[in-house]
């Protein structure tokens, strides 16, 4: 038999030799570094893997760790005040998102099938988001008001919950693909609601997990509004009992822990949503005896802290409390509303591309935060993501003919305008914690337009 037919192939053995040069220094730097760090390169491989090889895994890992994720803060922010210590947090579900996105653009790369980016109405008003932040950031940096590194990396949190959005978009090309996210999401959602039930004995105010020692119960709030919100639309329109009785089930659920937040943002939020569910929903008495059931019951049996919650609001301070009408305000709702008019003289300086994101000052009100970090353009470039969310979740509600995916559209439309009262007086549209969910079910509702052949 001749030489070459039992030596093994040139690029073989090149291959093999080219791994075990790789394998080499990986090996002794496993052997020398701390155990968690290869644990952790290994799971990370194992994702990327994942993910390439079935798309499926790796999005349900996604979608169990935006809620499920320690944090780490990597240090202090720009600009003046309470900014320059405003830490940049990165969670375990940022590692995960990126690792995710790398791995979908491996895979796009090897299934020419999955093809580009699909379309929609919201991509170019996302790009022009994205351009103004980092466009304002890049001046606020030139001109000294934004710290480089800070800046850009708020930049990068600020938009990369878009990144799930066109992931989740691509991704959805079956119904069966839909209701795994949806239901991934939906149990997500049931194991936070049971934990926020656990924290209520303790006395403390219930938040997410992994929010640091003091909590961020007013990020939680806002996240059971937009859950309470879609489970009761899949609850309310969809007649299949496996997915109708866990969903009203989970609706109800999210009450009890969302008043002990005792975030008025979260109220707020709750009421107004809830208005924009009764004038939609089909069950219109049903729903409007459910309210006036729950108000009654409410009233009767309130816990002692919304009580007090809601007296604390009117019951201002000699110092530090404002004066509206006959009413004298708490030190909190002072303070922000003083923020508001400080914003407005920050927005005159800068009108048009304003300081840059971190480059003007901690300001807790969506809005107001917008206006002045990103002048005329960003708040325009914002209403327009904004507004073509509500058109698109409207007309998935309105316009298709599958319960499951009519019920999502309702309960966005109504989550959605519960996230805008709830913006008031909270950074809203930048809580990875809410904006996770809230961006992977906007995805889904394009899905279900172009399912049916509406997109």
């Amino acid at each position: 038999m001749p030489l070459a037919a039992t030596s093994p192939p040139f690029r073989r053995l090149a291959l093999v030799a080219a791994l075990t040069l790789c394998l080499i220094p990986l090996s002794l730097w496993i052997a020398s570094a701390p155990l968690d760090l290869p644990i952790l390169g290994a799971a990370a491989a194992v994702l990327v893997i994942a993910t390439v090889l079935n798309a499926d895994a790796g999005l349900v890992i996604l979608v169990l760790s935006m809620l499920l994720s320690p944090e780490i803060a990597l240090g202090g922010g720009g600009g003046t005040g309470l900014e320059t210590s405003r830490p940049v947090v990165l969670r375990t579900d940022d590692l995960v998102l990126i690792l995710v996105g790398v791995a979908w653009v491996a895979r796009m790369a090897i299934d020419k099938d999955l093809g580009p980016v699909r379309r929609t109405r919201l991509n170019g008003a996302i790009a022009a988001y994205a351009a103004i932040c980092l466009f304002s950031t890049l001046i606020g940096i030139e001109v000294g008001r934004v710290r480089p590194i800070t800046g850009l990396c708020f930049v990068a949190k600020y938009v990369e919950y878009f990144i799930i959005f066109f992931i989740t978009v691509n991704y959805v090309r079956s119904e069966r693909q839909l209701r795994t996210l949806l239901a991934a999401v939906l149990l997500t959602a049931a194991v936070i609601t049971l934990y926020a039930y656990w924290q209520i004995p303790a006395g403390v105010r219930p938040s997410a997990p992994f929010e640091g020692k003091e909590g961020e119960p007013n990020t939680l709030g806002g996240y059971l509004v937009l859950v309470f919100n879609v489970s009761a639309g899949v609850a309310l329109l969809v007649p299949d009992k496996r997915w109708r009785r866990p969903c009203a089930w989970l609706s109800v659920s999210t009450l009890p822990p969302l008043l002990a937040t005792l975030s008025r943002s979260s109220w707020l939020a709750f009421g107004a949503s809830f208005l924009v569910l009764l004038a939609l929903a089909p069950a219109r008495r049903r729903l409007a005896a459910a309210a006036v059931l729950g108000a009654a019951l409410l009233l009767f049996v309130h816990p002692k802290g919304v009580e007090q919650r809601v007296e604390y609001t009117f019951r201002g301070e000699e110092h530090d409390s404002l004066t509206v009408g006959q009413v004298r305000l708490d030190p909190s709702s002072s303070a922000r509303l003083s923020s508001w008019g400080a914003a407005l003289k920050g927005f005159v300086q800068h009108p048009l591309t304003g300081w840059g994101v971190t480059g003007y000052g901690f300001l807790d009100a969506q809005y107001f935060r917008v206006l002045v970090e990103l002048g005329i353009m960003g708040i325009a470039a914002f209403a327009l993501v904004v507004g073509n969310c509500g058109v698109i979740f409207y007309r998935s509600f309105t316009h298709l003919k599958e319960p499951l995916h009519r019920g999502l559209g309702l309960g966005m439309t109504a989550g959605l305008a519960g996230l805008l009262a709830h913006a008031v007086g909270t950074n809203t549209f930048l809580l990875i914690r809410i904006m996770e969910p809230f961006w992977l079910l906007t995805g889904l509702c394009v899905a279900s337009l172009a399912l049916e052949g509406e997109g």
